[in-house]
């Protein structure tokens, strides 16, 4: 017997694998705010399992009841805090809810799990799931792993066993700060990739970035986790040689470098897209938006320095600047940063 589940806000990630949980059996309903919209990106992906049908307008959430399902919110990142707060008494009376969105509030500044948490308590099992997917990739069966991080083991073990394979897992990990940190990261690290790939030559400077944004993401996440309080010196030793042992696995795990380097190398991301059309002379960031739609690289970017706690790394500050300089002065600030 298959599993209950709710996807909203869905974008076509979201659809996508929509598509597959009911391909898997599961009881699928998807939640769109404008149901015309959604329906003519069903029709791009050419999807085998779901249909119209499946999909209800997002302002008759409330009439269902939450606990009934596991919850899988699929807006941008602007998207999700809006969502929750939209239909707050909803997820109050969730039990679990999973995020195929990547990025933090940017109203607060708290990561998705911190937001959860500081609104639910422990009541609401949270889970994330991240890593090196398109959604077409996964409508046509290609093979793929992704993340699934959460601090809870039973939800863990429900979405494992719920969405396992031949052709796509999700590998659990624990490090949710981590997973969440290198969402937000990759996508910043991309649209500086297409920009130096226009710039300097093709690849020529890539894998520099993403380890750079590998580190970035260690640093902001270690810093992070060291806000917590430890009980004492030794407390805290014990926790830094535990992160020691388990960085090669935490930084090799599909949402943290395998997200890094599809989103860097392919230009189907839309921020690789994004710092593609700001490389030209002749464009304004605002039209290079407006041209491309939701970038999250952009967005996370500003929130970060402006309306973050979280310490910014050289990619993070060098997008920021980027981004306000003008147009003749992005290139010049690259060649600078590579240099350095």
């Amino acid at each position: 017997m298959g599993s209950n589940f709710r996807v909203l806000g869905a974008g076509v990630w979201g659809l996508a694998f929509s598509d597959y949980l009911l391909e898997l059996n599961h009881n699928v309903e998807v939640f769109c705010r404008d149901v015309d919209t959604c329906n003519k990106k069903l029709n791009d992906l050419d999807l085998s399992n779901l249909s119209n049908k499946d999909i209800k307008q997002l302002d008759r959430l409330d009439d269902y009841k939450a606990s009934d399902a596991i919850n899988i919110i699929a807006t941008n990142s602007k998207g999700f805090d809006a969502l929750i707060a939209k239909h707050l008494n909803y997820f109050h009376e969730a039990k679990q809810l999973v995020s195929l969105t990547k990025g933090f509030d940017h109203e607060s500044g708290l990561l998705f799990s911190e937001k959860i948490e500081a609104i639910f308590g422990v009541n609401l099992k949270y889970g994330l799931i991240s890593g090196p997917s398109f959604a077409k990739d996964l409508s046509i069966r290609k093979k793929m792993s992704v993340s699934f991080a959460s601090n809870d083991k039973q939800l863990t073990d429900v979405m494992i066993k719920s969405t396992k394979s031949s052709h796509f897992e999700m590998i659990a990990t624990s490090h949710i700060y981590h997973i969440e940190i290198a969402g937000i990261i990759k996508n910043i690290a991309a649209i500086i990739c297409a920009m130096v790939d226009n710039y300097f030559g093709k690849g020529k400077y890539t894998n520099s970035i993403i380890k750079k944004a590998c580190d970035e993401t260690w640093q902001m996440s270690h810093e992070k986790l060291h806000i917590l309080p430890f009980e004492d010196d030794s407390d805290e030793k014990n926790f830094n040689e535990y992160l020691s042992k388990e960085r090669e696995k935490i930084i090799t795990s599909p949402g943290y470098i395998g997200d890094m380097i599809l989103t860097c190398k392919q230009d189907q991301s839309r921020n690789y897209q994004f710092g593609n059309l700001i490389s030209q002379s002749d464009i304004s960031v605002e039209q290079a938006k407006k041209d491309i739609g939701t970038v999250e690289g952009y967005e996370c970017c500003i929130s970060l320095v402006e309306n973050s706690l979280l310490k910014q790394g050289e990619l993070t500050n060098l997008l920021y600047k980027i981004i306000k300089c003008e147009s003749g002065g992005r290139k010049k600030l690259l060649e600078n940063f590579l240099q350095a």
